[in-house]
């Protein structure tokens, strides 16, 4: 066991989904042509100023009510001041001393709660490229509404770290208050990774790691920090503070520059916005507007029975737990639901047929699906290709079955007749059936139904063929 202790605090940054920016009225959209959508507001230009957006204003305080925080009774913004490409203005408009919210915590499925210390609105810069005759610099993104969580150093492994991050995520997910697309960057982390004597409450100097877009690179990049770090006391060395980046390709963290303090940043209030206060009654609206949060819906989910990966699968999606709840309501069992949505369906998802955030048949649907199913009206086979026919052009499932043909065939002679036909057709199946190859079964099934289109319960069909070849 290591005698070093793991301690690691996240900051992470969210893009808010608003239409318009920050402080101007520029459209906050991501992917138009560079430099397109921006104005002397935010570019900085001399004598603009900058109004706030009351919509990130509600978006920050509606995740600091699902984080459990302390909503300020009046806040303020400050002018953090860095020189760097991306920053036009020089500053970046911040909040240091009275954040919207403070003092909240949040559990994480791996186990334990993260204690949240701030959650602050501040403006996003613009975005440096990297091209082969130099740098270019996109500024669309200056400006942009981002939210920042700072959490306590409460975590204690890069896999905890990553669910923490994962669950905050989910938590905006389901607040709607941005895409959190990773791959677009609207969201990303800061790491602040140190080492301590297991058992001590002294903390030793700590690195943070910039600009991470990927649970994966995160739960990297703190793993080989761990061992950086280790490494370094073991050998009587001193860990300097300093900020470093991550090399994903060589699976390496990389020195930027020595750690900044904040009186580095010289923080002063922001000249050009006043304080504003923050009605209470205000917040009290936007805490009964709070939906559903993730780890609520686990925990009804697991009380339903449902496996950890269904539970999982299902939770992390607001249009999942939609759909799962609109089947349930129709009268669904919650255990075939489930096998739907993480299976059959969730498989369309995936290959761009489906989209549960606007299905293209409406949740009741597959309720009434597995009651036909359950009350023997129709086969499982003949199920799936109910789901196809509605995935994919919509409609109900009493119109899908009656236009496939697929009403379950409940005269036994009929489907009899089907199977001689196909043990007809099989001879070399059927005897190798009768020599004791069961795994030929399988297949002599597979033919039955694909003759009935689904219509034969799998089990039938395997019977009747047991009594004609005569085991």
């Amino acid at each position: 066991m290591s005698d070093f202790e793991t301690v690691i605090g996240l900051e992470v940054h969210i893009e808010l989904q608003t239409e318009s920016k920050m402080f101007c009225s520029c459209a906050n959209r991501f992917g138009d042509p560079p430099n397109t959508n921006i104005c002397p507001v935010c570019l900085g230009l001399p004598g603009a100023l900058p109004r706030p957006n009351a919509a990130g204003i509600d978006a920050a305080i509606r995740m600091a009510l699902a984080l459990g925080c302390r909503v300020a009774k009046r806040s303020k913004f400050d002018r953090k001041n860095y020189f760097y490409p991306d920053l036009p203005k020089g500053y970046q408009i911040s909040q240091l001393d009275e954040p919207i919210g403070a003092d909240g915590q949040v559990e994480v499925p791996l186990g334990g709660s993260v204690r949240i210390l701030r959650v602050q609105l501040e403006e996003d810069a613009g975005k440096l490229q990297h091209e082969a005759q130099g740098a270019v610099v996109d500024f669309n993104r200056a400006g942009v509404p981002l939210l920042e969580i700072v959490s306590a150093p409460d975590l204690r492994s890069p896999q905890e770290a990553r669910a923490y991050w994962e669950e905050i995520r989910r938590i905006a997910l389901a607040l709607g208050i941005s895409d959190a697309r990773m791959e677009e960057g609207s969201v990303r982390a800061d790491a602040n990774i140190s080492l301590r004597i297991a058992g001590s409450e002294e903390l030793n100097p700590r690195v943070e790691i910039k600009n991470m877009n990927s649970f994966r690179f995160l739960e990297r990049a703190l793993a080989y920090e761990t061992e950086r770090q280790t490494g370094i006391y073991r050998q009587g060395g001193r860990v300097e503070q300093e900020t470093r980046g991550w090399d994903d390709p060589r699976g390496v963290t990389f020195s930027q520059r020595s750690k900044e303090e904040a009186e580095d940043y010289r923080y002063f209030p922001e000249p050009d916005l006043l304080p504003f206060a923050i009605d209470p009654g205000h917040v009290e609206e936007l805490r009964a507007s709070l939906p559903e949060l993730p780890a609520r819906r686990r925990q009804r989910l697991v009380a339903l029975g449902l496996q950890e990966e269904q539970v999982r699968l299902i939770a992390e999606s607001g249009g999942r737990t939609a759909f799962f709840d609109g089947a349930m309501a129709a009268g669904g069992d919650p255990g075939e639901a489930a096998k739907w949505i993480c299976g059959d369906l969730a498989r369309l998802e995936n290959d761009g047929r489906f989209d549960f955030g606007q299905p293209a048949f409406p949740a009741a649907e597959l309720g009434e699906l597995l009651g036909a199913v359950a009350k023997g009206e129709l086969t499982g086979p003949g199920s799936k290709q109910v789901v196809q026919l509605l995935a994919r052009r919509g409609g109900t499932v009493a119109s899908a079955i009656a236009e496939l043909g697929l009403g379950k065939i409940d005269d036994l002679e009929a489907v009899r007749a089907e199977v001689r036909q196909v043990l007809a057709e099989q001879p070399k199946a059927v005897a190798d059936l009768a020599a004791g190859k069961q795994q030929v079964m399988g297949f002599l099934v597979g033919q039955v139904m694909r003759r009935t289109r689904g219509r034969v319960a799998p089990d039938v069909a395997s019977r009747l063929i047991t009594e004609e070849v005569g085991q």
